[in-house]
């Protein structure tokens, strides 16, 4: 089965980040494990845009601590195609200073951490342990996938390097099929290592 990187695709979708009304700055999204609401104050979710190239807040859009916000269309999307392992908190954005917040998002946690990386056909910088087992990748410059990838839900993170995600190809499909917005879809061997393709 082919996968594929999920960015926001830049040209749309705006740079958010936590307002200062938020009441939760720490870099809990992108870890791949699930969130416990109660070792954290998710009460307040609420994102400002700091560009908003598409005149609007988009179906999809990543802060600058790596969460993931979703539009309600998004959401219900994705419940409708019966992908599992998204924790969804409820969030607001505010559009342009001094404007009220719009409800209708969701703080997206995508749960799933998969050993998916060729780390023999990948160009990248990693650490391991004293008993040389990887423990992290801080960077990859090429980026080869295993053959064979074996995880039931079609959206995951790669383990080591959990800042990016990666779809199949149904849901590839399936997004391209649909009218989000803000979404951009890259093959890996295209990715240029940061947010985007070469």
């Amino acid at each position: 089965m082919l996968y594929h990187l999920l960015f926001p695709n830049t040209d749309t979708s705006p740079d958010i980040r936590i307002s200062g009304n938020g009441s939760c700055n720490e870099m809990i999204w992108g870890n791949g494990i699930k969130i416990n609401p109660d070792e954290h104050d998710l009460s307040n979710l609420e994102f400002i845009c700091e560009t908003l190239p598409s005149g609007a807040m988009t179906d999809y859009a990543v802060s600058d601590m790596g969460c993931s916000v979703v539009s309600e269309r998004l959401k219900q999307y994705f419940d409708k195609l019966g992908l599992k392992n998204i924790q969804y908190f409820p969030a607001t954005v505010i559009e342009k200073e001094g404007e009220i917040a719009k409800t209708g998002f969701y703080a997206a946690n995508f749960v799933g951490l998969i050993d998916c990386i060729d780390r023999d056909a990948s160009d990248m910088r990693a650490r391991t342990d004293k008993n040389g087992e990887l423990t992290i990748i801080f960077r990859i410059n090429k980026l080869v996938l295993k053959e064979k990838i074996s995880y039931q839900e079609p959206l995951f993170r790669p383990a080591y390097f959990t800042g990016i995600i990666l779809l199949a190809e149904i849901l590839k499909q399936k997004l391209e099929e649909s009218d989000t917005t803000g979404i951009r879809i890259v093959v890996p061997e295209r990715w240029d290592g940061i947010n985007g393709e070469i």
